[in-house]
């Protein structure tokens, strides 16, 4: 059996054994500090529930693409490159280094590291 404080990766125990653990180490936790372990718990069940959401959605939209006729890969095309080409004619070129100029002066400003993230900006 585990020690307090050690971390498994792969576990071949029964679901009873293992929620008999997780009891033991709630026990073992300071009752003032459960209102956070019960939030970590909680966000650790929504980020899996959302990251099997997006993979069921991924697997979804791959199926989806690998299943389209020729005319909707070729209506697919033509909205994707209609909006690169939206983008294209939208850029204004010194308008965007004007941007990068100011984002990369900020960003080198009140740094506790005197290294700048941009050392090559003026």
């Amino acid at each position: 059996m585990p020690e307090s404080g050690d971390i498994i990766l792969t576990d071949n125990r029964s679901d009873k054994a293992i929620l008999a653990d997780i009891i033991k180490e709630v026990e073992q936790t300071p009752q003032e500090q459960w209102k956070v372990l019960l939030d970590m718990i909680r966000l650790f069940r929504r980020s899996s529930e959302t990251q099997s959401s997006s993979a069921e959605t991924w697997n979804a939209v791959v199926n989806q693409i690998r299943n389209e006729t020729s005319q909707q890969k070729a209506a697919r095309q033509q909205a994707l490159s209609k909006l690169l080409q939206s983008w294209e004619d939208e850029g204004d070129e010194q308008e965007q280094k004007e941007t990068l100029e100011f984002l990369q002066q900020a960003l080198n400003q009140n740094r506790t590291s005197n290294r700048p993230l941009f050392p090559f900006c003026k």
